[in-house]
């Protein structure tokens, strides 16, 4: 990432990130996925044309200095205040170290376009789970993200299930229809993973799919459905969701 969050948002916003890593779930074998780093920005009520219009004109300036970092800001279409998330790829950890000049030459502009209308600002970073994941690369506008807060005692069954669940499908011929992330630094308030279910627009979210539980009943009986289906609750303890839309104008997806 070549510590372009850090001079689009760390130094030119004043953030600092309290970053605390969680154990690994994955076993030391298996490969690990690329993480990412998400922002969630709230903007002052009332003030988000001018965050948005604020956001165009660092890109324009990081664009004309031949900047490459990459990245996609989805607008939270549901919940409390305005909310838009900053999400971009990198490979490794190694990738913070690294510097990025075309985002020195723009950080006047943050500061003086982006800060003054962002009320709060917190972020983190997560990695991507492979294997029960969507093996394509995401290209739709639209997600469905389901965040989940594990139990103290039974947290380590949820990823169990999953495997198990996706294991179950992938033998009834059905790939992974989303993404999941693990979160590697989180506060008091975060999550541990999260899922995204990408759309291509509100019309698919009508189009009616057989179910994961379903999938596991008729393809596993309805025992190991159950079996499954209890350990998953149990796993948990609390979980919610919100749809966000991408912002085309103030991303940059990359080709």
């Amino acid at each position: 990432m070549k510590k372009r969050m850090n001079y689009l948002i760390i130094l030119s916003m004043g953030i600092v990130l309290n970053w605390t890593l969680l154990s690994s779930s994955i076993a030391q074998n298996e490969p690990l996925g690329p993480l990412m780093t998400v922002t969630e920005f709230t903007i002052k009520p009332g003030h988000e044309m001018q965050f948005r219009e604020g956001v165009k004109a660092w890109k324009a300036c990081y664009l004309k200095n031949e900047g490459d970092w990459t990245w996609r800001m989805w607008q939270r279409q549901q919940g409390e205040g305005s909310v838009f998330v900053l999400a971009s790829d990198m490979a490794n950890w190694a990738e913070m170290d690294k510097t990025d000049e075309s985002g020195k030459k723009c950080q006047d502009l943050a500061r003086s376009l982006i800060n003054p209308h962002i009320e709060k600002a917190t972020s983190h970073v997560t990695r991507f789970q492979l294997g029960i994941s969507k093996a394509a690369s995401l290209t739709e506008d639209m997600i469905r993200v389901s965040f989940y807060d594990l139990n103290p005692l039974n947290g380590h069954r949820l990823m169990e299930v999953v495997k198990e669940v996706e294991g179950i499908r992938k033998s009834a011929g059905l790939e992974p229809g989303g993404y999941w992330y693990q979160w590697q630094t989180a506060g008091p308030e975060s999550p541990s993973f999260h899922h995204v279910m990408p759309y291509k627009d509100y019309a698919a979210m009508d189009i009616i799919q057989e179910g994961v539980w379903q999938t596991v009943e008729k393809n596993a009986g309805k025992a190991k459905r159950d079996e499954l289906q209890a350990a998953f609750r149990s796993s948990l303890q609390n979980t919610w969701n919100y749809i966000y839309t991408l912002d085309k104008d103030i991303s940059n997806p990359g080709k």
